[in-house]
């Protein structure tokens, strides 16, 4: 199978996402299932893995929302900002909302022909800046940041900023040349990125929302599989999903610690300042839910769909 992803090998999608998901399925399968890896756009742009995958150039790709909003809009929900603080709660919701019978899966997946097998969430977005602390929304106000689309572009514009759509692989050279002001990410995608040296200021605790990502396969190929490498898949698929979460968590402490080493200074958002944000926030769910009322989707209740899984997911971690 030919697998194609965006991402740098050094970044937790690749490292504990999808190689987990191909030597689980090498295992599992006896070598039946064997795997040609294409990390870092090396088969096509993020915005084209999801028809390189319908097309059978690609078996199997990284597919984020966020990178294909009008393929995918419904999915945008979960990247909403204030929702998802824990990155395995945030994965393990989103998989339940894209396996067949979810919201998710009905609306946006299952019409595109595709079929997610590992869902990995960078929950916490943060702020970085070449040169202004963001203390509260009303800081955004007039800067330029690049987002990574979708959904983030609505919660960038909501809190007062003006997103600017580039790939990640261009951020670096756009805030060191002041072509933006900085960006809005999880801290995990930082050090992958070395934007520890061009950024001086970060927040911790602004929660401007997540980022979605899926490793899916086309219907047309799953259609081929016979029904014990299907399951393999399947089971490769959770362990994957399970070990990304848990990579991502991790990576987002380290990416934190790599900005304090470089001297970037991470402003703690205070009590009342989290009051400024959840205020912010509000707005963007509600003018969000009425953009998918416009096109016909039901996003309303996507957006009650996923609060309702997050709040299921939680009990189910507590009971353990």
């Amino acid at each position: 199978m030919t697998v194609a992803d965006s991402y740098p090998v050094g970044h937790p999608f690749a490292e504990a996402g999808v190689s987990v998901l191909m030597d689980t399925a090498r295992e599992l399968s006896g070598g039946r299932i064997q795997f040609d890896y294409f990390p870092a756009e090396q088969m096509g742009d993020a915005e084209d893995l999801p028809s390189l995958i319908r097309s059978g150039v690609v078996d199997l790709g990284s597919v984020a929302p966020a990178y294909v909003p009008a393929e995918l809009p419904l999915s945008g929900v979960a990247d909403l900002p204030g929702l998802v603080e824990d990155s395995c709660t945030g994965s393990l919701a989103v998989s339940r909302l894209v396996s067949e019978g979810g919201i998710l899966w009905r609306e946006d997946f299952e019409p595109k022909g595709l079929r997610p097998l590992v869902v990995g969430m960078i929950p916490d977005y943060e702020v970085l800046t070449g040169s202004r602390t963001v203390r509260e929304p009303a800081d955004l106000r007039g800067l330029q940041l690049r987002s990574s689309g979708g959904t983030i572009d609505r919660a960038v514009e909501g809190f007062g900023a003006a997103p600017v759509g580039m790939p990640a692989t261009e951020m670096y050279e756009a805030i060191s040349r002041g072509t933006v002001d900085g960006t809005v990410l999880g801290p995990v995608s930082a050090a992958p990125y070395h934007l520890e040296e061009v950024t001086r200021h970060a927040t911790l605790g602004a929660r401007l929302g997540s980022f979605t990502m899926t490793y899916s396969i086309s219907e047309a190929a799953w259609d081929t599989l016979p029904a014990d490498l299907r399951d393999v898949l399947r089971r490769a698929g959770d362990e994957a999903t399970r070990s990304l979460c848990a990579g991502l968590q991790e990576g987002n402490a380290e990416g934190r610690q790599t900005l304090r080493d470089a001297g970037v200074r991470i402003h703690r958002i205070t009590a009342g300042e989290r009051r400024a944000w959840d205020k912010a926030t509000a707005p963007i769910h509600r003018l969000w839910a009425a953009d998918m009322a416009e096109i016909g989707r039901p996003g309303e209740a996507a957006l009650k769909a996923m609060k309702d899984q997050l709040r299921r997911v939680e009990r189910e971690s507590h009971d353990d």
